[in-house]
């Protein structure tokens, strides 16, 4: 097993401690951040001190390949629930002394948007009587409305979801029943 942290794995740290859990960030915030917690790995032979921010677009898109995140160097950059899983795979890895932490404000939606799902009678009766959430009782979970539409909407759906890694239950209660959002007529 490496001990080491890769390229990709830098760069989903860097989102991730930045906030790209809820929100599509800018490559240049990420190529600040990742030479932060690596500083060789991202910067130019010749002068040590200067990101090279190719390097960090190239593996910005290798990792958009990979399913780790999604977006673009125009809309930003935001992580995948894969993406999630690459970060707590590498956790124990040796990263220079960084030290991986969920922001506060992370910590505090995800808390709310736990406490949410767990209390929604579309969650309740999923697990006690195995009746499938109708497509409001989803909007109503993801906090959206016919007024939410496309990307904007896709973003809101991985945001929840996102948060809502760390809770197995719910997560694999968001993730089975999100196509029900897919569904155009309304139960």
């Amino acid at each position: 097993m490496k001990t080491r942290l890769n390229v990709v794995e830098i760069l989903l740290q860097a989102i991730y401690s930045i906030g790209g859990v809820q929100k599509y960030l800018n490559s240049e915030d990420i190529a600040q951040k990742s030479h932060k917690i690596s500083p060789d790995s991202f910067c130019w032979k010749k002068y040590k001190d200067q990101i090279d921010i190719s390097k960090v677009r190239v593996n910005l898109n290798l990792a958009k390949n990979k399913g780790y995140v999604s977006g673009s160097e125009k809309k930003g950059w935001m992580l995948n629930d894969k993406g999630l899983d690459v970060i707590n795979a590498s956790k124990n890895k040796s990263n220079n002394g960084f030290r991986l932490r969920t922001l506060k404000k992370d910590r505090i939606e995800q808390d709310k948007e736990i406490l949410k799902i767990s209390n929604s009678i579309a969650y309740k009766n999923y697990f006690e009587d195995k009746t499938k959430p109708t497509y409001r009782q989803m909007e109503e979970l993801f906090n959206i409305d016919s007024y939410v539409i496309g990307e904007q909407r896709k973003r809101r759906i991985k945001k929840v979801i996102n948060l809502c890694k760390t809770k197995h239950e719910i997560y694999a209660f968001l993730n089975k029943n999100k196509k029900i959002l897919n569904n155009k007529k309304k139960g």
